[in-house]
C-alpha cells in the first residue's frame, strides 16, 4: 500500500462497515507507512483496489488492523493472503488483532485463521465491544 490508495482504500473500508477511528486518518496512515514498523497491503483486480489491510509492531507485538475485502468476492482467500503478508512484514510471535463483538463476519474469518483467545503461543485474538 501506497498513501496514493488511501481514498481507494477509506471507500473500502467504509464498504465494509469498518468504524472510522481517529487514526485512520489520512496523515496517520501516511506515518505508519513511512514507518519501519509498519505497513499496508492492497488486493487489486482490474486496477481497483479490493482489499486492504494495516500491520505494526511495537517491537515486541505485531498488530494487525482494518482488514477488509469487497463483500462480493469473499471467500477467494484474499483476506488470508493479506494476512500472511503481514505475518511476513511482522516476523513475530505474538500477532494481537481487536474484532468488535458483533462483527460475526470477521470474528468467523479470524477464527478459521487460528486467531484465537489468548492463545499466547502463537496469536492472540481479542473480542471488543462498541
Amino acid at each position: 500500500m501506497v498513501i496514493s490508495d488511501y481514498l481507494q482504500v477509506k471507500k473500502l473500508w467504509i464498504a465494509c462497515d469498518l468504524r472510522e477511528e481517529p487514526e485512520d486518518q489520512k496523515d496517520e496512515i501516511e506515518s505508519l507507512l513511512q514507518s519501519s514498523q509498519g505497513t499496508g497491503f492492497v488486493a487489486q483486480e482490474n486496477g481497483n483496489i479490493v482489499g486492504a489491510i494495516l500491520c505494526g509492531s511495537d517491537g515486541r507485538y505485531g498488530y494487525i488492523h482494518h482488514l477488509s475485502v469487497s463483500k462480493s468476492i469473499r471467500k477467494q482467500g484474499i483476506g488470508k493472503s493479506l494476512v500472511e503478508e503481514c505475518a511476513r512484514f511482522l516476523k513475530t510471535r505474538h500477532i494481537l488483532i481487536m474484532v468488535r463483538e458483533n462483527n460475526e463476519v470477521g470474528n468467523r474469518f479470524w477464527k478459521q485463521l487460528n486467531f484465537q483467545n489468548a492463545n499466547w503461543l502463537k496469536f492472540q485474538f481479542l473480542n471488543t465491544k462498541s
